[in-house]
């Protein structure tokens, strides 16, 4: 599946202020945008029964236009990191820990990307803990949104620590 993912900045504040995406789904044959403003779950446009070469020319036109309307791809200087920590029981997550892990993980990404705020780029072991490594653009936003997810994942938020930078 091909992703093109931008956004636009704010001159006065220099933060990312609204996202437009869009990717091309071969196995079902769809085109889908997706676009709002930074924290806000955004609008979905679909179009069915595209082919791989039809897919490929509209994601290389909706990157153009993003470019023309002010919108660019994000840089590595426009992430904010976030570590959210899941405390375990002991040194290594639990079958049931590692359910939870899984669907947090799950949930997060899928909280954060659905509003332009980030995504959960990386699960690793930490000292009786496991922690997922969060790229954000607006990281009190994304901040904000843990507790939901962690919620919807079946997770204590009391298990749950999260650190800037």
């Amino acid at each position: 599946m091909s992703i093109v993912r931008t956004y636009r900045f704010s001159e006065e504040i220099a933060r990312a202020t609204d996202y437009r995406e869009a990717w091309y789904d071969e196995a079902v044959a769809e085109f889908v945008v997706h676009f709002g403003a930074v924290g806000q779950p955004g609008t979905t446009k679909v179009e069915s029964n595209i082919d791989s070469e039809a897919g490929e020319e509209l994601l290389a036109g909706f990157s153009a236009q993003c470019i023309e309307d002010g919108y660019r791809e994000l840089t590595e200087d426009d992430h904010q990191l976030l570590t959210v920590s899941y405390r375990l029981k002991g040194s290594t997550p639990t079958s049931v820990e590692e359910t939870l892990l899984r669907k947090l993980e799950t949930e997060m990404t899928h909280r954060l990307a659905w509003r332009g705020l980030g995504e959960v780029q990386e699960t690793r072991p930490a000292d009786n803990a496991v922690e997922l490594l969060i790229a954000a653009v607006h990281a009190r936003k994304a901040e904000a949104e843990i507790p939901a997810a962690a919620k919807t994942a079946g997770v204590q938020l009391s298990k749950i620590t999260v650190a800037r930078g």
